[in-house]
């Protein structure tokens, strides 16, 4: 087997891209209405309250809507936008996101219209996340109320901010290697995709507590912007003679196996050429010896 490479001057534009997508679920998990959903409420709370109970705000987003099925994130950065602070001052607290490992239910309550409390949510109804439920009205509790580290969901926050007023809103959640990993994870594998939970660090603290703009709020969304590399297409495959042979183009700073099966129902993928990072956009020629009834290739890049 070989693998021949060449320089063509190509625009990378066709094979990275930027997306920014928005939350296709979230709601509020809140103490002090434990049996409440907040699926439809315009803002999602999250921090301790002047009284102590705490709030946490949960965030699914979807990458395999927009983004190529086999692509590479490059960085993944999340904007909230705070929209209202606590009425007799505030702390300011660190906020963590924590990816969840467990599925849950947005809901679609919103507080009643003559209700004197715009965060009160509503009472939930079958399959609905409350602060005991994960989906209420079934077996599916919380491991602890709101929510338990390890189990419910990640302990280490994949990213953090510090959350003071609204003044200093929006809040941008930085790209970091494990934001990458979350949302190469969800794009890899959509049955794991639970979202993120926004956790105040210091819940013993009063007047940490923000309304964070939700998916309702079409002023202040929540924006999840995506930098990927699409995956490199096979091109031009034909046999010749006793070989079979295709192209791909490589892209700078980016390293590519080249894999192969004999059988999808049976067998992994075999590696068989790998090809180290390029200085420029280059298309590669590979060429297989044909030995047997069929193969199956795809290129991966890492």
């Amino acid at each position: 087997m070989a693998v021949a490479c060449w320089l063509v001057t190509l625009s990378t534009l066709s094979f990275a891209g930027s997306v920014t997508l928005t939350s296709v679920a979230d709601t509020t998990l809140s103490q002090a209405f434990p049996s409440n959903n907040f699926g439809a409420v315009p803002f999602v709370n999250a921090g301790t309250t002047q009284n102590f109970t705490t709030n946490r705000g949960l965030f699914k987003f979807d990458p395999t809507a927009v983004v190529p099925a086999g692509s590479k994130i490059k960085s993944a950065r999340l904007t909230l936008a705070v929209t209202k602070e606590p009425a007799d001052g505030f702390n300011f607290a660190d906020f963590g996101l924590h990816r969840m490992l467990r599925d849950w239910g947005e809901g679609n309550k919103i507080t009643p219209t003559n209700s004197q409390n715009a965060g009160t949510g509503a009472p939930a109804t079958t399959n609905e996340a409350t602060w005991f439920y994960r989906l209420a009205f079934t077996t599916n509790t919380w491991s602890a109320p709101g929510a338990r580290g390890l189990t419910d969901y990640v302990g280490t926050a994949s990213s953090s901010q510090t959350i003071y007023g609204m003044s200093d809103s929006p809040y941008l959640f930085g790209s970091s290697q494990q934001m990458v990993a979350d949302v190469q994870l969800w794009l890899d594998h959509p049955e794991t995709n639970f979202g993120w939970l926004l956790v105040c660090a210091q819940e013993e603290r009063d007047f940490s507590a923000r309304r964070f703009a939700s998916r309702e709020d079409t002023n202040h969304l929540p924006e999840l912007v995506l930098e990927y590399v699409a995956p490199p297409l096979i091109e031009r495959p034909q046999r010749s003679g006793n070989q079979f042979s295709f192209l791909f183009t490589a892209l700078p700073g980016e390293g590519y196996a080249v894999e192969f099966r004999n059988n999808l129902s049976s067998n992994g993928w075999q590696t068989l050429a790998e090809l180290g990072t390029v200085a420029d956009v280059t298309r590669v020629l590979v060429v297989d010896a044909i030995s047997f009834p069929q193969r199956f290739y795809r290129i991966r890049s890492y």
